[in-house]
Parts: C-alpha cells; sequence; structure tokens
C-alpha cells in the first residue's frame, strides 16, 4: 500500500496452494482466526460478509503482552487476488496472493498512521522512536503468522 506518512510493515512467504484455497480460507477467517496465532483471541463480523466491501469486523489479540481490540472495515477486494482494510483509528492493512509457479505467495501489509499530512508527518517522527520494541514485536508477529499460514496449508502434504 506504501502510502505516505505511514509507517509500512511487510511480510511475506511462499505457501503450496493455490488462489482459490486461500481465499476460501480468508472467506472463513473469523472461524480459522484462532488457528492462525496463539496470540489471536477471538474474530467475529460485525456487519456483511468477511470479503464484501464495507464489512466490519472484529478481532482480538494480544500483542507486546497486551490484550488489543482492532475493528477492520473491508475498503477493497478483488477475489482470489487482494484484500484491502482499515483498521479504524490505527492504520490501513491488505492480504494479497500472488502465482509464484505451483506455488502462491502470500503478502501481508499493515500501514501504521494517519494520512492527514501534519498529523501523520508528527506520527512517522514520533511513533518509531518510542516504539521501537513494539514496531519489532509487531512485525515478528506478522512473520509468525506467515509461517503459521504456511503450516496450515502444507500440513497435509508431507
Amino acid at each position: 500500500m506504501n502510502l505516505s506518512n505511514m509507517i509500512s510493515l511487510k511480510d511475506s512467504i511462499e505457501i503450496q496452494t493455490t488462489p482459490r484455497r486461500l481465499f476460501n480460507w480468508l472467506e472463513q477467517f473469523p472461524q480459522e482466526y484462532q488457528s492462525w496465532h496463539q496470540d489471536h483471541v477471538a474474530c467475529r463480523v460485525i456487519q456483511g460478509s468477511m470479503l464484501e466491501v464495507g464489512s466490519e469486523i472484529e478481532c482480538q489479540e494480544y500483542l507486546h503482552g497486551e490484550l488489543h481490540s482492532l475493528k477492520f472495515r473491508i475498503t477493497k477486494v478483488i477475489p482470489d487476488k487482494r484484500v484491502e482494510f482499515k483498521v479504524i483509528g490505527f492504520g490501513y492493512g491488505a492480504f494479497e496472493v500472488q502465482h509464484a509457479g505451483e506455488n502462491v505467495t502470500f503478502l501481508a501489509e499493515l500501514d501504521i498512521g494517519s494520512k492527514i499530512p501534519v498529523i501523520g508527518t508528527l506520527f512517522d517522527l514520533i511513533f518509531p522512536r518510542l516504539f521501537r520494541a513494539r514496531i519489532k514485536v509487531m512485525q515478528q508477529h506478522m512473520a509468525e503468522e506467515g509461517q503459521n499460514l504456511k503450516s496450515i496449508f502444507e500440513k497435509d502434504l508431507s
């Protein structure tokens, strides 16, 4: 997404699956949420459905040892390719599935901050200095989610 005035975190991993299978999993995201990472507590659709623009989803997870409740609004869906969302009060994110030969590359993106020019610039200056450790924890969490997703899809292949 790479929005200006944002801190961008990304993680990608190659998974032996198809885009359709991965999007089927995303459609079942609330039911699959806890199996994706041990720090995930709960997830529910508040309004709409998982892959419908305008839908709202609420998830609870532990980040840096604290329980957080995050609300997401789906902003764009390209079937079997990409889902974009706004993390209300936090930033923006996306999940993208790219063909990689007989596998797919799953890309998770998270842009933290504000699009408002002055506020976003101040956020970019202050947040990384004050919360460097938290940013590292979030990057580690995203990497673990990628590895866990790979395990979920490839567990029956060995």
